[in-house]
């Protein structure tokens, strides 16, 4: 078949305009208002917990428990955060987890929360940890038990140390 004998294809003059015009989409979609955690007034429990200030308070319900607060950095420095809440038992044994990955935003250094989990029925207490983090610009390997590590959870075992 010749180029002659071809069918010629038909012109598409919006194509090229196709890809410029997904990505500024695409750019406006991902920079909605992002919705902001409603964190109570009154924040009754405070640790610190390796470079942070946490300050949040237990609500319990029947089909969840949640750690609600924030989370503070020590340092003035962006950062991201997975926190862990824990039901234990009378014989400190873990029965319950949730976990929660957060994030500071450029507006405030001080990161909203809420952790979640379910109950088995058997906690007789609930401890909320500093499971990990990673803050720009903060080398590996500067802590005793490693930077974003808390020396409190065993990765082996669920248990707090």
């Amino acid at each position: 078949m010749t180029a002659a004998s071809r069918p010629a294809r038909p012109r598409r003059p919006w194509r090229p305009l196709l890809l410029p015009v997904l990505a500024v989409l695409a750019a406006l979609a991902g920079c909605g208002e992002t919705t902001r955690m409603e964190v109570p007034a009154e924040l009754p429990l405070r640790m610190h917990d390796q470079l942070f200030v946490v300050e949040w308070a237990l609500q319990r319900e029947a089909s969840a428990v949640r750690a609600v607060g924030r989370a503070t950095p020590t340092i003035d420095s962006e950062a991201r955060v997975t926190l862990g809440l824990f039901g234990l038992d009378a014989g400190g044994r873990i029965v319950s987890r949730g976990t929660a990955h957060v994030h500071s935003d450029f507006a405030s250094p001080s990161i909203p929360f809420t952790v979640s989990l379910t109950p088995t029925g058997r906690e007789s207490s609930f401890e909320l940890r500093v499971l990990n983090y990673h803050i720009p610009g903060l080398r590996m390997g500067e802590r005793d038990s490693g930077p974003g590590r808390s020396p409190l959870v065993d990765p082996v075992s669920p248990r707090l140390c």
